[in-house]
């Protein structure tokens, strides 16, 4: 029998968070890790202290209902979980708006379309002038804009010149191939840190065409990018070719993402100039505007 600590009400309560883990965002599956230690005092305050927190409605629009609150120190995500029955329509891959959220509508080009957490492109919407990235390495077969590959392959020849040598991991993303990424992600890691790393079918940039996320020629680990002086270059001279980090370090409690410098969206070089010289994401703008 295990040995009494006094503790076992807490612990009980407390187990769900610790087993949501850390989520590892890479190219290979994450995996959560476990807290398989006896609980002890000095884990008792952090967990009074985060459900303090959570009555007094600490949050972010984008966390609701699944409202997250992010401790960087502790590794830590946590969730107050969606109903059973939102669960299956996700992982069904049915599209069922949640309350508050909207269809948007499809006009022009959509280089400006505000897709988010709250705003899903539609099922059906395939982006104009997909185009085979060849110029480019990649780790598979990718499709972008046409207009947009003209400013990557800028982009990718300015880095190579620096001493970078980029490849493109991901591009283009059907609805379809949104609902099997996300449900993967749940699979593997749990809905909660599924929210936290990849978007619910509809509402990923990728499915503008004008989004790719980069990697190194050889080694498309996200974590070994993020690691890499690449990252550097990127988040400073991306905007120069009209793209910018749609999810940056920092300001995860306003995109709803942890941190991603591979991922970035061709916006024009006069608004991503504007956007890297305010340090502002491209969700901060739209919401604003």
């Amino acid at each position: 029998m295990a040995e009494a600590t006094g503790f076992e009400p807490v612990r009980a309560c407390a187990q769900p968070i610790f087993e949501i883990g850390a989520l590892v965002h890479s190219a290979t599956p994450p995996h959560l890790l476990y807290y398989n230690g006896s609980m002890r005092l000095k884990h008792l305050f952090p967990i009074l202290g985060y459900f303090f927190l959570l009555g007094l409605g600490v949050g972010h629009r984008f966390a609701s209902p699944q409202e997250i609150v992010a401790k960087e120190s502790w590794e830590l995500f946590s969730t107050i979980p969606p109903g059973e029955a939102t669960q299956g329509s996700v992982l069904g891959a049915v599209s069922v708006l949640q309350a508050g959220e909207c269809v948007l509508p499809v006009e022009g080009k959509m280089i400006l379309a505000h897709v988010n957490k709250t705003c899903a492109l539609p099922a059906n919407y395939v982006p104009a002038g997909l185009t085979k990235i060849s110029s480019i390495p990649t780790t598979g077969t990718e499709y972008l804009r046409g207009d947009t590959l003209n400013y990557l392959n800028q982009l990718y020849g300015a880095a190579k010149t620096s001493g970078f040598n980029l490849s493109v991991v991901s591009a283009y993303r059907s609805y379809a191939t949104q609902a099997a990424t996300f449900n993967y992600w749940v699979g593997q890691s749990g809905y909660a840190a599924a929210l936290m790393g990849s978007a619910r079918p509809g509402h990923s940039e990728h499915q503008l065409g004008t989004v790719v996320d980069l990697g190194l020629i050889g080694n498309s680990d996200f974590a070994n990018f993020t690691a890499s002086p690449a990252a550097g270059w990127i988040a400073k001279n991306a905007s120069r070719f009209g793209f910018t980090v749609s999810y940056q370090p920092g300001k995860e409690s306003i995109t709803g993402y942890i941190s991603e410098p591979w991922h970035i969206r061709y916006v024009g070089t006069e608004l991503a100039t504007k956007l890297y010289q305010q340090k502002l994401t491209l969700e901060e703008y739209l919401t604003r505007e």
